[in-house]
């Protein structure tokens, strides 16, 4: 190996290191390894009003403060007219053919979603959605009631149900409701009821606001004043749900929370809750559509249904803990007259982020799920349609991968076959004028501009084009966002979660781990992947048959024989069903390279070493 190519390697290798340094460094640490050491519960953050963005503040009032409900200046109050009393009762428990959720009395919340249709980390159990709690950890924060002159806080509401504690849809065909009702001493009634439907993820949650009595009505009414809005709030993040590896190229986005109001869609990356510019905080008011969280595979939304169609104006708000790194996220709704009675309510979406799933609520949901750059997501929208569609003739992903693999290169072949020619042509060239440039540079090597002058010469004198080479390089960024799209797609589709394929490959969303090492290499880890290895032999084979335009020690040549290192250390730990696809494209390339080689006339040949 000559110099040059040693020190082409050294370089690659220092400009990879400094690359995964500065990712880091600009987006923070990997979610995965943040949510595996941490499980507690988010709790609440405490938030004064200036603290609060202009325009999600509650309404003002000069009037003091009791219990921390604001009240009139005159009364006088023996008891607490605003708090909650009773003792919860037993968890709530909702069953349907997806899913199985507990309900707690106190303060009505979720504090326990299950798959029923997709398994848990390292494939044990259901998967769970809503992160455990610790013993010291707070009750998760509940809902809001908004007023005129205050706030009525249900957090520490106790609800009872109105029926049964336990609700199974597993065999039902129609929708079916679980009602909760809380009052408070002042006589203030809450019904939260629950709507939830068999074959789906989503459910309804709405707000039925009353008084018990004319007495309670004016209590009500003295001290809140009409009612406003419902502020629907979840606070507890989302769990984690994939086993963490330690890959070169991390993805700091699978965490993050998002909303939408009008057309606008923003999203809030977990990494960013410990910055100081409050960068994973955000106010949002306009034509609210959903506001949520999610990790690489799933989600926990509020939404409004066909939005798109019918505005509804209100607020959200995204935040999240510093601590815990849990992010959280608001939705405020009108509460709306209707006789003596107010109402609200919100359409929650616990579960997969499937892009198929989510397009049927009308209101651009499917926009959550991660398809790369707005330029390149409607390719990718293309090849995930496309696999899927192949899937119902072909049951194993694994394959469904390969035919696409196989697809998407012969869509491309005459292109790559034209390149592939244009390079061997150039290299013959080369090859055949590399006496007189020698010459040339040995005579005129100290002069740089007579050199290039002098060469330009021979170049013109025997009919050929230095830069005809670059034809070669056209099929590959055609292709570019192709492969861009590809890669989202199976990197983030759900559907390859826990996909078999044969042999040792039993998760097509996880490199396909072998054995586990005796000791830790450096990036690598402590994993023998197999895959990895089979494509970095294809990638040195494709580049052995690749026609080289640099001559044999010239910077192609160099690049050439670090690229299976190189690729070898960027996909060592992605997906395997990445690497499929990666590893076929590549294997039929060389085998391309290899019939224009075989094909072409001998006229001395390109240099291909």
């Amino acid at each position: 190996m000559d110099r040059r190519t040693l020190l082409a390697m050294v370089l690659l290798f220092a400009l990879f290191m400094l690359w995964s340094k500065l990712y880091m460094k600009w987006y923070g640490p990997d979610p995965d390894e943040i949510a595996a050491a941490e499980t507690t519960v988010v709790e609440a953050p405490v938030e004064r009003a200036a603290d609060r963005p202009a325009d999600i503040n509650d309404s003002p009032t000069t009037m003091p403060s009791y219990d921390g409900h604001a009240v009139d200046s005159t009364t006088e109050p023996t008891f607490a007219p605003l708090a909650f009393s009773g003792t919860a009762g037993a968890p709530l428990k909702v069953v349907t053919d997806r899913f199985q959720l507990m309900i707690d009395p106190h303060g009505g919340v979720i504090t326990s979603w299950q798959g029923l249709e997709f398994s848990g980390i390292e494939q044990e159990g259901y998967v769970e959605l809503v992160p455990a709690r610790g013993e010291l950890d707070p009750s998760p924060r509940g809902d809001v009631l908004v007023f005129e002159h205050g706030e009525l806080d249900l957090t520490n509401a106790v609800f009872s149900p109105e029926g049964t504690s336990l609700l199974d849809l597993s065999r039902s065909s129609s929708p079916r409701e679980m009602s909760l009702t809380a009052t408070t001493d002042g006589g203030i009634m809450v019904r939260k009821t629950y709507t939830f439907r068999p074959g789906a993820y989503d459910f309804d949650v709405n707000y039925e606001v009353s008084t018990i009595d004319a007495t309670a009505l004016g209590i009500a009414t003295r001290l809140l004043g009409e009612p406003v809005s419902a502020r629907f709030t979840w606070t507890q993040g989302v769990e984690l749900t994939e086993m963490a590896i330690k890959a070169a190229m991390r993805r700091p986005i699978s965490f993050r929370a998002f909303a939408m109001v009008g057309d606008e869609l923003d999203f809030k990356q977990q990494a960013n809750l410990d910055r100081d510019d409050g960068k994973a905080f955000g106010a949002y008011r306009g034509s609210v559509r959903f506001a949520g969280a999610q990790n690489k595979y799933f989600m926990i939304a509020g939404f409004v249904p066909d939005s798109i169609t019918n505005a509804v104006e209100g607020r959200i708000r995204l935040g999240g803990d510093r601590e815990t790194m849990q992010q959280s996220w608001e939705i405020e709704l009108p509460l709306r007259r209707s006789g003596s009675d107010a109402t609200s309510g919100l359409s929650y979406y616990f579960g997969p982020s499937d892009f198929d799933g989510l397009k049927g609520y009308g209101c651009a949901l499917e926009r959550t799920v991660n398809l790369g750059w707005k330029w390149i997501q409607p390719i990718s929208e293309l090849v995930l349609g496309l696999m899927n569609w192949l899937h119902r003739f072909i049951p194993n992903y694994g394959w469904v991968i390969v035919v696409i693999s196989v697809l998407s290169k012969l869509v491309f072949w005459p292109l790559t076959a034209k390149g592939t020619q244009a390079m061997r042509k150039t290299a013959e060239s080369q090859a055949r004028l590399k006496p007189r440039l020698d010459e040339a540079k040995k005579k005129h090597g100290k002069d740089a501009q007579r050199y290039n002058q002098e060469m330009m010469k021979i170049y013109k004198e025997e009919g050929v084009n230095p830069m005809a080479g670059m034809a070669g390089c056209l099929p590959m960024l055609i292709q570019m966002p192709v492969f861009l799209a590809l890669y989202q797609v199976l990197y983030n589709m759900v559907d390859l979660r826990h996909a078999p394929w044969m042999l040792w490959i039993h998760d097509l969303s996880q490199p396909d781990m072998l054995t586990t090492l005796p000791v830790s290499l450096p990036i690598l880890g402590s994993h023998l992947n197999v895959l990895p290895l089979v494509m970095a032999v294809a990638t040195f084979l494709q580049t052995k048959m690749t026609p080289q335009t640099g001559g044999a020690g010239g910077q192609m040549a160099a690049m050439n024989k670090v690229m299976p290192i190189m690729m070898l250390f960027f996909l060592y730990n992605m997906p395997s069903g990445l690497v499929i696809y990666w590893t076929i494209n590549t294997g039929m390339t060389a085998l391309q390279s290899w019939q224009v080689n075989r094909s072409a006339p001998a006229t001395g040949g390109p240099q291909t070493a």
